[in-house]
């Protein structure tokens, strides 16, 4: 067998063809010409046959070449967030109908650390924020945040600076709202402004007099998000210093909830985190203790 015939054969092998496969079937065909030009003609059929052989090989090499391209794989898709009954999609947790309790006083405060299942209380510097809630087994507490596995339930107080971009949030950005303007209606429209981050249609709960008092919305993080192409390997929803919430992986599903405590002026902002693979039970978990929420602001 030619080395011709061996490196076609090489080339179906690899399923991709030299980039110089015509020009060497060319150089053959020059090779061929002092012969024709001697009368050493190979037979007419022979020729013909030798053609047809040898454009059935570029052919199916390709047509390989296209079929290993289209196999391979290629960009990511768009990121599909996951809602509730998608296939490999679990359920979400959600905001109970009765909305923030009253606070409770008496209960134990809240050590730093793994929790026994139990109520506690978290009184925040300066009285400015007496927050209540239940746990059950395996729920740890770092006075800000409560986490177990992959889901948590974590706690803010307005103001904070929404991040125009999450992914380039080390960059300028929209100035931060004055602690009299920043009101959950203006938090929750900046948030479903934030990009690629198939933010829900913001629900408000409303008083008796028309006024909101209570807020919702449903963001996720880009499934196909690279950290590493964030500013400082970061993705942050909002900001800065300690009120800082930053996501923990691709894929990540945060509900924020955003109630006004009363007459106190402050806003808290409550997001419970989950991802798509958080077992059913955990995230049954996140919904008790969202349920079990007691604050009052400067409440002495």
């Amino acid at each position: 067998m030619s080395d011709r015939w061996r490196e076609l054969e090489d080339a179906v092998a690899n399923t991709e063809p030299p980039l110089d496969l015509w020009a060497r079937v060319l150089q053959h065909e020059a090779q061929l010409a002092p012969g024709r030009r001697s009368g050493r003609v190979p037979p007419r059929g022979l020729t013909i046959a030798l053609a047809a052989v040898g454009c059935c090989l570029v052919l199916g090499l390709l047509a390989l070449a296209a079929h290993s391209r289209s196999s391979a794989p290629g960009p990511a898709n768009p990121p599909v967030p996951c809602v509730v009954g998608s296939t490999g999609c679990g359920p979400l947790p959600t905001v109970p109908r009765h909305g923030i309790r009253v606070y409770r006083v008496g209960r134990a405060a809240a050590p730093n650390g793994l929790l026994r299942p139990g109520a506690y209380n978290s009184i925040w510097k300066n009285n400015v924020l007496h927050l209540g809630f239940s746990v059950g087994r395996g729920w740890s507490w770092n006075g800000r945040t409560l986490s177990k596995g992959n889901a948590a339930v974590s706690f803010y107080l307005a103001p904070v600076l929404v991040y125009a971009d999450p992914c380039h949030w080390d960059q300028p950005q929209h100035p931060v709202v004055k602690p009299a303007l920043a009101s959950g209606d203006v938090i929750l429209s900046e948030l479903a402004a934030q990009p690629m981050r198939y933010a829900t249609h913001p629900t408000s709960a409303y008083d008796d007099q028309g006024t909101a008092y209570a807020g919702v919305i449903r963001l996720t993080v880009p499934s196909n998000l690279d950290f590493s192409k964030c500013d400082h390997g970061q993705y942050r929803t909002w900001g800065p210093g300690a009120n800082t919430l930053l996501a923990q992986g691709p894929g990540q599903r945060d509900l924020i909830w955003i109630t006004y405590l009363g007459l106190s002026g402050k806003t808290l902002i409550v997001d419970a985190t989950t991802f798509p693979n958080t077992p059913t039970l955990l995230v049954r978990q996140v919904d008790g203790i969202l349920a079990s929420i007691g604050a009052c602001a400067s409440c002495g």
